[in-house]
């Protein structure tokens, strides 16, 4: 007969210890206390807050909330996702994929879609004025600013006739796919794209954001000022890319899954995620490190992470490859082709400005040189 493990979680002094212990019970997880001594001087310095190992994942996710925090803020915190899938569209073909896709993501996670297109206005209304305090920093509408009213509303006009044809559009092909039955709801905005997506999901955070995304040759075209691209690098939701040329059927079809991983406690937190969120879906997995700061036991951690991983979600299997930095891309272009690999799911960390511009991060990196579907998952 197997005995449960425990494992240190934290060393805190008695007054946090019971904190943390009290949050964490309140959530369903067995503490245990034990002493830590100073060698040599017999006297407790603090206490180490143990629990079992299988508890890891949900215990980091609250830790990661806040210490302080009481165990109904956590809740909201670890929770704070509204029940929502959120679809942004143009009105392409390839809008029709990402509800394609969406819609029956929302299906099996039982949420609610929505579609959203920003169009963007030539107006503005007025302008600032430093000079004058007691200016309001309105312009009066005259002239060329009352034009500027008039396209801006019939730009508005034109957003609104086309979603009502792209919905048409969407019916049939619902219909086909068996999801004509689900509602939906629409939102039609005036704003630049990228910035409407990110201030709905600062705003109102869905549990998911579904973009579609073009061939990689059309891609290559659009390096800089790529919607996905920057609702990738600046959403902290997690966010579900298709390639425009990808056969998508249901999500249950996609059974050969890549992790790119950092080999540190946010691939617990992201696989958890994963797994949790899709039900613990019988998968294949392959765990890629891609850390060039791991050192040189790279593949003893990795594999470590695979033993744990499988231990944890008996229903999927994992497994490992690890490739030299040096021919990193080729190595995997070959893996690729030859594992015929259907997902990529990349934990996706917050990135400043000049990161992003100099430095992009893997989910940035994949979404331009690969065909295939992502998942990014914020860590």
């Amino acid at each position: 007969m197997s005995t449960t493990r425990f494992i240190t979680l934290a060393i805190h002094t008695y007054p946090k210890a019971l904190t943390l212990k009290k949050i964490l019970e309140s959530h369903g997880i067995h503490v245990r206390f034990e002493n830590l001594i100073i060698s040599g001087a017999g006297i407790a310095s603090g206490v180490r807050v143990k629990i079992q190992e299988t508890d890891l994942p949900i215990a980091l996710k609250i830790t990661e909330s806040g210490d302080s925090l009481q165990s109904g803020m956590v809740d909201v915190k670890m929770d704070g996702s509204h029940a929502v899938v959120l679809i942004p569209v143009d009105f392409s073909p390839s809008s029709l994929l990402a509800c394609k896709a969406g819609f029956e993501i929302a299906r099996k996670l039982k949420l609610h879609p929505v579609l959203l297109h920003a169009y963007i206005s030539p107006y503005f209304a007025g302008s600032l004025s430093a000079d004058d305090p007691s200016d309001s920093g309105l312009s009066p509408i005259v002239g060329e600013s009352v034009m500027e009213v008039e396209e801006s509303i019939d730009m508005r006009r034109e957003s609104n006739l086309r979603m009502k044809d792209f919905r048409r559009k969407l019916y049939s092909q619902l219909k086909d796919a068996g999801l004509d039955g689900m509602d939906y709801s629409v939102s039609v905005c005036e704003g630049i794209p990228e910035d409407t997506i990110k201030e709905y999901c600062r705003m109102t955070p869905p549990t998911l954001v579904v973009m579609a995304t073009r061939d990689v040759e059309k891609k290559g075209e659009q390096l800089v000022g790529s919607v996905t691209a920057e609702v990738l690098d600046s959403c902290r939701v997690p966010v579900f890319t298709i390639p425009e040329n990808f056969r998508f059927t249901s999500v249950d079809s996609l059974k050969r899954l890549v992790y790119f991983c950092n080999l540190d406690q946010h691939d617990i937190l992201s696989m958890d995620i994963l797994m949790r969120t899709f039900a613990y879906p019988e998968v294949d997995v392959t765990l890629i490190p891609v850390n060039d700061r791991a050192g040189g036991d790279v593949k003893e951690k990795v594999g470590r992470l695979c033993d744990y991983f499988n231990k944890s979600y008996p229903t999927a299997r994992f497994s490992t490859e690890v490739f030299p930095s040096k021919t990193f891309r080729e190595d995997f272009e070959k893996f690729e082709k030859n594992a015929g690999l259907q997902l990529m799911i990349v934990p996706n960390k917050k990135r400043n400005v000049f990161s992003r511009l100099f430095n992009p991060g893997i989910a940035h990196k994949m979404l331009f040189e690969r065909d295939l579907p992502l998942l990014a998952l914020p860590v």
